[in-house]
């Protein structure tokens, strides 16, 4: 009781978002919550802000099944958007990452240590840690019609924790079409930025080396531009994707 709620979105990755600061809510807590609320309002999960002594604030993040996730791309670029955070940090149980915003974009930066890429024995696919563990695998024709659900889902029991799973198609110059299976989701949802940040990675591999050109992704919520800059991978969404509506 007391903590303001709002619902909101990025490139349509939907999320309630709980300002914990000033009050103390336990993980029990959280997980009720996230377990009775997501199906109620229709989104992907939910953000709990709470201070932090070592950024600007921390965020936490549950999904349906009340699992707390690591990272959230497009969470800490909504809740950037929300406390209007021009430039700083933001805790996460993945790291610390560093977000940044103008009047047109905002985005955030994770050093290239904090990212890993191993190639699987199964051709075409990687597993990439970038805040959150995802499967990559690139095609070269039929993504929309992939079986991403069932793909997905079959992944997870070879996870411990479960897994992101992400398709990837070429489809000009820089430009790439992606879809996301969520873990904790159970699902597709619209869009992912650390799915985003991932098929980056995973295409730098392929090609040998970190790209220095922006890479576009296209998903079905919107777009996020990735790129690599001052050994920092950079994840950046239009300030119009990001919206939300206080709800209490």
């Amino acid at each position: 009781d007391g903590a303001k709620i709002y619902k909101g979105q990025c490139c349509e990755n939907r999320f309630l978002i709980v300002d914990c600061r000033g009050f103390v809510i336990d993980k029990k807590s959280k997980r009720y919550f996230s377990l009775n609320q997501i199906p109620r309002y229709h989104v992907d999960s939910v953000l709990f802000i709470e201070f932090s002594d070592y950024a600007d604030i921390r965020m936490e993040i549950f999904e349906q099944d009340g699992s707390e996730s690591n990272s959230c791309g497009n969470g800490m670029l909504l809740i950037a958007h929300l406390l209007n955070i021009d430039r700083g940090s933001i805790e996460t149980k993945g790291g610390m990452v560093a977000v940044a915003s103008d009047a047109k974009t905002m985005s955030t930066s994770m050093t290239a240590e904090c990212l890993s890429v191993e190639p699987l024995a199964d051709e075409g696919w990687m597993f990439i840690q970038a805040g959150e563990p995802h499967l990559v695998y690139l095609i070269s024709s039929g993504l929309e019609e992939f079986d991403l659900l069932g793909v997905g889902g079959s992944m997870q029991s070879r996870y411990s924790n479960g897994i992101n799973v992400d398709i990837i198609q070429k489809i000009g110059d820089r430009k790439y079409r992606i879809r996301t299976y969520e873990r904790g989701v159970f699902g597709e949802t619209l869009s992912c930025g650390t799915g985003s940040l991932s098929a980056y990675l995973a295409i730098s591999h392929f090609n040998g080396r970190i790209k220095r050109a922006q890479i576009e992704f296209q998903s079905s919520g919107g777009i996020h531009w990735v790129f690599f800059f001052f050994f920092k991978v950079c994840l950046q969404v239009s300030r119009r994707s990001c919206g939300f509506e206080a709800l209490q």
